[in-house]
């Protein structure tokens, strides 16, 4: 249910959306019943033949289920979450970094004081809990959309939007970033705007 809700968001956006239910055909349906009627005739019970009494056969006493070992998303030590998405690599790439480093340098922020994540080398890859105890005030994704993260929030890319008490930016890729001089400013725009907000 939650995934057709997010779905709706996404195809309609801020349209008005409204449920129709299914009179019509209920009151056709219960027009046909009311013309029909059905012809009782008294139904005697024919005698059951006597069943032979089954035994059942002894089962060994089930074990107990085994506790499955909850993935936790990582604790996070500082205030801003910067999460990436580098199958390749456990590491972001060198140029990528310094990229990264740059702007947030740019906006009094630096990748020491942040808490980077590589979302496909992840062990618990459900990020309620980041938000349900705000245990950050800054999420910053490159290229992983927020679905994936279990997350049902509808943002527009490079907007920061402040959700219960954290920020949110979306933003593409690092490599496409950083192919792109357009998009390192609206990145920049957008990482300035969210810190002087908050």
């Amino acid at each position: 249910m939650g995934n057709q809700v997010a779905f709706y968001q996404i195809l309609f956006q801020n349209e008005t959306l409204f449920q129709v239910e299914e009179r019509v055909l209920s009151e056709v349906k219960r027009e046909v019943e009311a013309k029909v009627q059905p012809v009782q005739t008294p139904v005697t019970p024919a005698a059951l033949p006597k069943t032979p009494a089954i035994t059942p056969p002894v089962a060994a006493a089930p074990q107990p289920a085994k506790p499955v070992a909850q993935e936790y998303f990582p604790a996070l030590k500082h205030q801003i979450l910067i999460l990436i998405d580098e199958p390749k690599n456990k590491e972001m790439p060198d140029s990528e970094a310094l990229l990264l480093d740059n702007i947030l340098k740019a906006v009094g922020h630096s990748t020491s004081h942040a808490d980077i994540l590589n979302f496909s080398f992840l062990p618990g890859q459900n990020a309620r809990s980041v938000l349900s105890e705000k245990k950050t005030n800054f999420f910053i994704t490159f290229g992983v959309p927020l679905i994936k993260l279990n997350l049902d929030l509808l943002l527009a890319p490079y907007t920061p939007k402040s959700i219960e008490g954290i920020w949110f930016l979306l933003a593409d890729p690092l490599a496409v970033i950083e192919a792109d001089r357009d998009l390192k400013k609206k990145l920049w725009q957008a990482l300035k705007k969210m810190f002087e907000m908050s």
